[in-house]
């Protein structure tokens, strides 16, 4: 194999191991809790107690981290 192939193959393997990453810290908890407190904070839904709000919030970021998730070519 000559130089250019191996820089390549590697090359490739480290975009492999980044993109696994991302697609970890996409679906893991603390990027669902932070997008459900940042909408919280953004948001007030009017007559809903807030911690009936932190709950819808918490499951609509779920339903995003998801969508991006399957988007972004997670399984």
């Amino acid at each position: 194999m000559d130089i250019k192939s191996m820089m390549i193959k590697a090359a490739e393997s480290q975009a492999d191991e980044i993109r696994k990453g991302i697609l970890e810290s996409i679906q893991s908890e603390e990027t669902e809790k932070y997008l459900a407190e940042k909408m919280d904070k953004a948001i007030n839904i009017p007559f809903v107690k807030d911690d009936k709000e932190a709950k819808i919030f918490r499951d609509i970021a779920d339903l995003i981290t998801d969508v991006v998730y399957h988007v972004a070519g997670g399984k």
